[in-house]
């Protein structure tokens, strides 16, 4: 028995060692195999490229939303300087300040008729 164990364990020596020099050496690559594998790359290819596109709009969505959070202050902040200063009594002080001729109505506005 121990004659045959030690044939057994060189026969699956010999078959590791022909396994390593195939792969190795490219001879696994057959025409059956060979389609698999181009196959298996383009998948790779296409999750890594897809991944790298949704990162880059995720990053893109962030900024615009800073971008959108800063516009919206700004819009804020204009709106009010823009009330302040349409006030009649603001607009009277700016008009005594620039030395114009103009006075306040004394009848109120009224609508004209068709």
């Amino acid at each position: 028995m121990t004659v045959m164990k030690t044939e057994d364990d060189k026969r699956i020596k010999k078959d590791d060692a022909n396994f390593i020099v195939s792969f190795f050496g490219g001879k696994f690559l057959n025409i059956k195999i060979l389609p698999f594998i181009i196959y298996c790359f383009a998948l790779a290819i296409i999750y890594i490229t897809l991944n790298l596109k949704a990162t880059a709009a995720q990053l893109q969505m962030s900024k615009n939303e800073r971008t959108l959070v800063n516009l919206k202050a700004d819009y804020t902040s204009k709106a009010a300087q823009l009330e302040a200063r349409s006030k009649r009594g603001e607009v009277e002080a700016r008009l005594k300040a620039l030395g114009s001729s103009v006075k306040a109505p004394k009848e109120p506005a009224r609508e004209v008729a068709k």
